[in-house]
């Protein structure tokens, strides 16, 4: 079962290298058109995949219109993907596509084996059921914020100079970043080593978004008591902080999908994939599908029109400068 842990560091490596092509690419253009002189730099549209508040008022403008999002149109084709991807497997995007995931995972060595940390923390059982349950105020306020707003503010704001330049202004917050964002990152890369997937656990609005909808998924990772040792391995491997060594069927909100109990259960058989309806699933599928649903959604939003934006130079150069971003 070591293959699952090979090809997830594959994929996610794989995702966090183009992650830092966009972040790359998306500087030069940034910095070209702020220097009002030839801009010979192509702005990737994945950086779309970092504007939520964007993509969820175009999510909601489209479901009541049918109209796509021609200002950020690549951040509402992700999201899409994401969730449609979700409804199939889960949060498989957190444990094999979000590039924020990735680095929770590369910590855990820091945790493991520099500061050696224990794998899980002795902690009461209200503490440990309560903390996962904060990302969802998190989520709450953003959908408050979506929902409470009518058509026409959300017509007027996706046209705003403000939200056309909003990906300038995300970088340049990293750019010229505060004393007090600093603490913040730091406080959130502390939890992140002091607790295995910290972040992804407690804090991210975007993973409690995908719980949600994950509930819909038919699968689900199944411990099959006749074959299971209970050794421990299954629980020990979750970084979600599942106990899957205690449970007939993992149901939790936080799985991930990420196959690490899979890969580390000893006795073939034991544990694996079913669907609702009691069929085995080859475990395979669920990232593949998550995988194949983005690139399905790549592919037909270039081929339609609904990846880049209609903005020009001159649109991002006065965003840019004069969009209200400082």
């Amino acid at each position: 079962m070591r293959q699952y842990r090979t090809l997830r560091w594959g994929v996610q490596l794989f995702f966090v290298l183009l992650t830092l092509w966009i972040g790359c690419e998306f500087v030069l253009f940034y910095q070209q058109v702020r220097g009002m002189g030839a801009v010979t730099a192509h702005r990737p549209a994945g950086v779309e995949a970092f504007l939520p508040i964007s993509a969820l008022l175009g999510l909601k403008r489209w479901l009541l219109t049918g109209l796509w999002d021609d200002v950020h149109p690549a951040g509402l084709t992700l999201l899409l993907a994401f969730l449609v991807g979700t409804l199939m497997a889960r949060r498989a995007f957190c444990s094999w596509i979000c590039p924020i995931g990735t680095l929770s995972r590369g910590l855990e060595w820091l945790r493991h084996r520099l500061l050696r940390l224990p794998p899980r923390w002795k902690v009461p059982m209200l503490l440990r059921r309560l903390a996962p349950l904060a990302k969802y105020p998190i989520l709450g306020g953003f959908l408050w914020i979506v929902g409470s707003m009518p058509l026409s503010s959300i017509e007027e704001f996706l046209h705003l100079p403000y939200n056309m330049g909003a990906d300038g202004a995300m970088l340049a917050l990293f750019i010229h970043l505060s004393l007090t964002g600093a603490m913040v990152f730091a406080a959130m890369l502390l939890l992140s080593i002091v607790l295995r997937n910290g972040w992804c656990r407690l804090l991210c609005p975007y993973g409690a978004l995908f719980a949600l909808a994950g509930v819909l998924s038919p699968f689900r990772i199944r411990r099959e008591a006749g074959a299971c040792r209970n050794c421990g391995a299954c629980t020990k491997a979750c970084g979600m902080g599942i106990r899957v060594g205690e449970l007939a069927t993992v149901h939790s909100l936080e799985c991930t999908t990420c196959l690490s109990c899979v890969s580390a259960c000893r006795v073939d058989g034991a544990l694996g994939v079913r669907a609702v309806w009691g069929s085995r699933v080859h475990p395979w599928i669920l990232p593949a599908g998550t995988l194949a649903i983005l690139l399905a959604a790549y592919g037909l939003a270039r081929l339609t029109g609904h990846w880049d934006s209609i903005l020009t130079l001159d649109n991002y150069r006065f965003a840019y400068l004069f969009g209200g971003h400082g």
